[in-house]
């Protein structure tokens, strides 16, 4: 197979050299036929046409698509432009061709997905979905089924993910893909793990294993065993889930999954035993690696296990290690633009070097060397203080853009209601005829579903200080002793931007303090009593106690769930 694709890569470079619109042509038909196979061989074809700013038409139209798709396919970083794969959509959508023009909206959705525009992101797959209804192309389908999933599950809005994920399998039973069923099984089950339904857990990983048949090479198979794990740890059996975490590593070739594996197998396993050695050892494995998170999260249990043994200088050691690259990671924007300039300073010295070993000028290489020494420390010093005053501006203006955000939301709000009193009164006097009526109706629903949209836009990207802060403590990256008094502002005005107000009501109506104001908002985003005793670094009876002190200062009934009252705080319960 690696000879035929020699042979052909061959051939296309030589068509490449005759420079002719047939060769083009030629060279992209073969992109395109190697790229489910061997997409880092249609890359390279792709990367040997030469000047394809000069394309046009059908040429530039399939090279953007291709090239879009080959990066995609290669996991390559290099998906932060849309001009591009928008060429592609822009012709493509007037074209007798319905597999093109739905490719090119799927990949412009990938695209503004990964620049976090997420309702952008679901109207391309949408539309991808409309010019494929009538196609046989069900592996694309499903994709795009998965990807909406995946932006609806982020929005926690889980019923509508899980049945994208179900349409998904269809969509991959249809093309016959095993792989494709298999991961979607895997992240149905993990949507139920988060909505605490043990049995529809099982269900969907034991789907997802029966469905690879054994094969335990597969790429989806350590990823199910990791989740049949924590299962299995949840149920309190620890050396089944044990052994699932051990099976899971010994198959993953991904070092990064790898990582995560030791995690459970160390925090869900080895820990809740009692087996602290081998916990030690999993927590060491990640303290070892060369990455800012996965080390902070080594440090950290680390920290838990010497705790836990009463060794407090240890633990001390450790936890000061931990906050420091917690540090680290928080302060990751601020730094990346020193970083780049001393990476940019370490490739002209290199540059320079070079250049008077080749002239023999020792001289004019010290002399620029020094020069270049100079001017880089003072470009860092430059750059440091325009990244700390432009920090300084960006939280200044986070708190003017929460204002107009939330008047956007309210006048969309309004909207909603209007149109929703107008779907109610055409319902009630229906003296429309019956295609009219229909199409009024739809017309309505659907301005109030793009309005939902805009509201769910703005809320998620309004205040991202409260969105970052909030993503630190789903991660472990933070707790509550450690949280400065402008990331708990932060997290509480997000709360209210999300929730009607629910942290300024509650401060304002029980005069809660930080402290079980903190513990409200936990419990109304859903944290489970394991979250809350990572978030709040204490033992279960604290949480128990906060919990109950909580409750007493709520002036709740005995009889009234804590949660069931979080949940639909501000509005008042009938009973």
């Amino acid at each position: 197979m690696k000879n035929t694709l020699l042979i052909g890569f061959l051939l296309v470079c030589g068509l490449l050299s005759s420079c002719t619109e047939k060769a083009t042509f030629d060279i992209l038909d073969r992109a395109e036929s190697y790229m489910e196979m061997h997409p880092d061989s249609a890359l390279l074809l792709l990367k040997h046409i030469s000047h394809p700013e000069k394309l046009r038409g059908k040429q530039r139209a399939d090279y953007a698509l291709l090239l879009t798709q080959a990066r995609d396919e290669n996991c390559l970083d290099s998906l932060q432009s849309d001009s591009l794969i928008e060429f592609a959509v822009d012709y493509y959508k007037s074209r007798d061709d319905a597999v093109k023009a739905g490719k090119s909206f799927f990949y412009y959705g990938k695209v503004v997905a990964l620049q976090g525009r997420d309702t952008l992101a679901m109207q391309a797959y949408l539309d991808a979905l409309a010019q494929l209804e009538k196609t046989d192309e069900y592996k694309l389908q499903g994709l795009i089924h998965e990807h909406i999933g995946r932006i609806n599950g982020d929005r926690k809005m889980h019923d509508m993910a899980l049945e994208n994920y179900r349409r998904s399998v269809y969509c991959y039973q249809k093309a016959r893909d095993t792989l494709g069923i298999a991961y979607m099984y895997r992240d149905i089950a993990w949507t139920y793990e988060g909505r605490h339904e043990p049995d529809s857990v099982r269900r969907y990983v034991d789907l997802g294993i029966a469905v690879l048949n054994g094969d335990s090479l597969s790429p989806a198979f350590p990823s199910l065993m990791q989740l049949k794990g924590v299962m299995e740890s949840n149920s309190g059996n620890y050396s089944e889930a044990v052994r699932c975490f051990q099976t899971a590593i010994r198959n993953e070739r991904g070092e990064t999954s790898v990582i995560y594996y030791y995690t459970s197998l160390g925090g869900d396993s080895y820990a809740k035993q009692g087996r602290i050695d081998e916990a030690e050892k999993c927590f060491q494995t990640m303290s070892s690696l060369n990455r800012g998170d996965m080390q902070f999260g080594g440090y950290y249990y680390l920290y838990l296990l010497e705790k836990r043994r009463g060794q407090y200088k240890k633990a001390l050691s450790f936890k000061e290690k931990a906050d420091s690259l917690l540090q680290v990671v928080q302060d990751e924007r601020l730094q990346s633009g020193i970083r780049k300039l001393q990476q940019e300073y370490e490739v002209e010295k290199l540059r320079l070097e070079k250049e008077v070993l080749r002239k023999g000028k020792q001289m004019q290489f010290l002399g620029g060397i020094v020069l270049f020494v100079f001017l880089a420390s003072a470009g860092v010093f430059f750059v440091y203080k325009i990244l700390v005053r432009r920090k300084y501006l960006y939280e200044k203006r986070l708190y003017e853009a929460m204002r107009l955000h939330k008047e956007v939301v309210s006048a969309n709000e309004k909207t909603i209601e209007e149109y929703q009193f107008q779907i109610e009164n055409l319902k009630r006097t229906g003296t429309l005829a019956e295609d009219t009526f229909k199409e009024q109706i739809g017309k309505l629903e659907k301005e109030i579903q793009i309005l939902v949209n805009e509201n769910q836009e703005a809320r998620e990207n309004s205040y991202v200080g409260g969105r970052t802060v909030l993503k630190q403590l789903r991660g472990h990256l933070l707790v509550v002793e450690n949280m400065t008094l402008e990331e708990k502002q932060q997290l509480f005005a997000y709360m209210d931007l999300l929730f009607d107000n629910f942290a300024t009501y509650l401060r304002n109506e029980y005069k809660l303090k930080d402290g079980y104001l903190l513990l409200a908002t936990f419990m109304k985003l859903g944290f489970s009593f394991e979250e809350l005793m990572t978030v709040f670094d204490c033992g279960p009876e604290a949480v128990r106690k906060r919990k109950q002190r909580l409750k007493e200062k709520l002036e709740l009934d005995s009889a009234i769930n804590l949660y069931v009252f979080l949940t639909f705080y501000p509005r008042k319960m009938s009973c």
